[in-house]
């Protein structure tokens, strides 16, 4: 019998993510997949911390 993790039922593929916020931004999700790209997010392992 085949166990699914709770949170692993809420999750929506990458590609239907990108889709429904193309739909809902009123775009493509070309747009959205160049605009994601443009925005060069480093790894967790190799951000900065800064204490405040």
């Amino acid at each position: 019998m085949s166990r699914e993790n709770p949170a692993d039922a809420d999750m929506v593929p990458d590609e239907e993510l990108t889709e429904l916020l193309a739909d809902a931004e009123g775009t493509t999700p070309e747009e959205i997949e160049r605009g994601a790209a443009e925005l060069e997010i480093a790894p967790p392992e190799e951000a900065t911390v800064v204490d405040e």
